[in-house]
C-alpha cells in the first residue's frame, strides 16, 4: 500500500464518526455484549482508530549459519517477524496503519425478549488479512452477528458470530484497553490463525522433504466464533455472578461452516463486587473470574492432503480485576489488573526462521498434540489522574512450549520465554476520544540450548534480534 494513500485512510478513520458517545456496556462483558436496556429501540456505535509503531529496538537477524543441505543463512538482513509491523510485514522498522474501523447497530425486537448485535470491520486488522499474508484478503468483514433470546428465567440465549468467553484482556470492549499491543500470549495462542498444514510433522525446511505446508492461514478468529452461548447473571447484595455456556464451531469468522469432528466448549464464571462510582466498561468494582475452552482441530498430516488428523487442544486461565479508588476517596483512581491463562495442544509457534516473505522459511509450525503447553502471566497497573490524563504499566511473560510432547518435532529446545514490559499514557480529550502512548521493552530467549551447536546459535541470533518498539494510537468511538 502506497503511504499516501494509508495516510489518508489514517486521517479519514481519525475524523470519520463526531457526535454521540460509545453505548453504555458494563464492565460484565457477558451481559454488557449480549443485552439491551429495554428502553433501547435500535442504535449505531462504532470506533476508529489510527496508530504508528516503531520497533527502534529490533535489529536484523546476521550471523546465521546453515543447519542443514539449504542456506537457512539467506535470511541474514531480514527482521524478525516480532519485529515488522502486521498485517501488511513490510521489512520495515516502523509503518502507520488503521487499526480499527468498525461500525455497529445494536437494539431490541421485542423489549425485554429479543435483543441483537451487528458489527462490521474495514480496519487493517486480522479480521480482513489472511494470518501471515502481506496483502489484504478482504475490504470489510463481519465481526460480530448475534441475536438474544431472554424467555426462559436465568437461562438467556445468544446465537450467532459472537466473542468467545475467555480472558478478560480478549473480551474486554476497546474502550476498556488501556493498550496498544496485545501480551504475546493472547497474539500468538489465544487469537487462532486456522491453516491447512503444519510445518512440523510434513515439512519443515523446503528440499529437505516431498511436502507442501501453509506459509499463510486462511481464516482467523479474532477471539470470536460461531456458536450459541447460554448465560445470565444475579445479583446478591454487592455481588454480581455471571455465566456462560458457548457452544461453538471452532472456525474463523468467515466462515459459519464446521469443519472439526466436535464442538468447541468455553465455560466462563465471573463475581463482581460492586463499587460505587463510574459507568458503562469504566464501572467501579472487583471482580474475580476463570474461563475453560476446549475443543478438536483438524488439518492434513500427508502431503497429499488425503489423510487428515484430529488434534484435542484446551485453553484455561482465571484471574481478577479491580477499578475505582482503592486507596480511599480523593486518592484518586486505581487499576489492577492479574492473570493467568494456560493452553495445551495447537500451540502456534512461529513461522520457519521467524520471518514471513524471505526466500526462506515462512512456514507455519503448530505444537498440534496435546502435552505441547504454554502458559502466560500479565500484572497490570493503571492511575487515573482527573477526566483527562491515565498513567499505566504493564508486565507479560509468556513461556512457549515450556513442556512438550518430545517427539521427534516438538522438544525442550523449542521453549521460549517472551517477556513485555509496557508503559503508557492515556490522554483523554473526551469520554469517546483518546491519544495513546505506549513504551514497550522486550526480551526474548532461547533457554534451552540443542545438541547441535550451529541450532543453538541460530536460535539465540533470532530471539536476540527482538527488541523495543514504541507507537502512538489515536482512538475514536462514537
Amino acid at each position: 500500500m502506497q503511504s499516501n494513500t494509508k495516510l489518508m485512510m489514517l486521517l479519514t478513520a481519525a475524523t470519520a464518526a463526531l457526535g454521540s458517545s460509545w453505548p453504555a456496556a458494563a464492565a460484565d462483558w457477558v451481559m454488557g455484549q449480549a443485552m439491551e436496556p429495554p428502553t433501547t429501540t435500535h442504535k449505531f456505535f462504532g470506533v476508529a482508530q489510527a496508530s504508528y509503531t516503531n520497533y527502534y529496538g529490533c535489529s536484523q537477524m546476521q550471523g546465521l549459519r546453515n543447519a542443514g543441505p539449504n542456506a537457512f543463512s539467506l535470511i541474514n538482513g531480514a527482521y524478525n517477524v516480532m519485529c515488522r509491523v502486521g498485517p501488511e510485514f513490510h521489512d520495515k522498522q516502523s509503518d502507520l496503519n488503521l487499526d480499527n474501523l468498525a461500525i455497529g447497530l445494536r437494539g431490541n425486537l421485542i423489549p425485554g425478549k429479543i435483543n441483537y448485535f451487528l458489527m462490521a470491520n474495514a480496519g487493517m486488522n486480522a479480521a480482513n488479512y489472511e494470518p501471515l499474508n502481506t496483502s489484504a484478503a478482504r475490504i470489510i468483514s463481519l465481526t460480530d452477528a448475534t441475536m438474544t433470546f431472554s424467555y426462559v428465567p436465568g437461562v438467556r440465549v445468544r446465537a450467532g458470530l459472537m466473542r468467545k468467553p475467555g480472558p478478560e484482556e480478549l473480551y474486554q470492549s476497546v474502550d476498556a484497553s488501556s493498550y496498544m499491543w496485545p501480551t504475546d500470549f493472547i497474539a500468538r495462542v489465544q487469537t487462532e490463525k486456522f491453516v491447512r498444514t503444519t510445518a512440523k510433522g510434513t515439512t519443515a525446511i523446503p528440499g529437505q522433504s516431498d511436502g507442501t505446508a501453509s506459509f499463510v492461514g486462511y481464516d482467523a478468529d479474532t477471539g470470536r466464533d460461531w456458536g450459541i452461548q447460554f448465560f445470565d447473571a444475579f445479583k446478591v447484595g454487592a455481588w454480581n455472578t455471571t455465566y456462560a455456556l458457548m457452544v461453538g464451531n471452532g472456525s474463523g469468522i468467515h466462515d459459519i461452516n464446521d469443519y472439526n469432528s466436535k464442538k468447541d466448549i468455553n465455560l466462563y464464571l465471573s463475581s463482581e463486587f460492586d463499587l460505587p462510582g463510574g459507568k458503562g466498561p469504566h464501572k467501579h468494582g472487583a471482580k474475580l473470574y476463570g474461563y475453560h475452552q476446549r475443543g478438536t482441530r483438524n488439518f492434513e498430516v500427508t502431503t497429499s492432503g488425503k489423510l487428515s488428523q484430529d488434534f484435542d487442544f484446551a485453553r484455561y486461565g482465571f484471574g481478577l480485576k479491580a477499578l475505582g479508588p482503592l486507596l480511599g476517596e480523593g486518592r484518586g483512581k486505581h487499576r489492577v489488573g492479574f492473570e493467568m491463562m494456560y493452553a495445551d495442544g495447537m500451540i502456534f509457534y512461529t513461522p520457519t526462521g521467524n520471518v514471513v516473505n524471505e526466500a526462506f522459511g515462512g512456514q507455519i509450525q503448530i505444537a498440534a498434540e496435546k502435552g505441547n503447553k504454554a502458559r502466560g502471566v500479565t500484572f497490570d497497573y493503571g492511575y487515573y489522574l482527573g477526566e483527562k490524563w491515565q498513567f499505566d504499566v504493564r508486565y507479560a511473560q509468556h513461556d512457549v512450549l515450556y513442556a512438550t510432547i518430545g517427539n521427534a518435532f516438538w522438544t525442550a529446545t523449542d521453549k521460549r520465554v517472551i517477556k513485555q514490559l509496557t508503559f503508557g499514557v492515556n490522554y483523554h480529550f473526551s469520554p469517546a476520544t483518546r491519544l495513546t502512548f505506549n513504551l514497550e521493552q522486550r526480551d526474548a530467549k532461547a533457554p534451552n540450548p540443542a545438541a547441535n551447536p550451529v541450532a543453538t546459535s541460530n536460535a539465540n541470533i533470532v530471539v536476540d534480534a527482538v527488541g523495543a518498539r514504541y507507537g502512538l494510537q489515536i482512538t475514536h468511538q462514537f
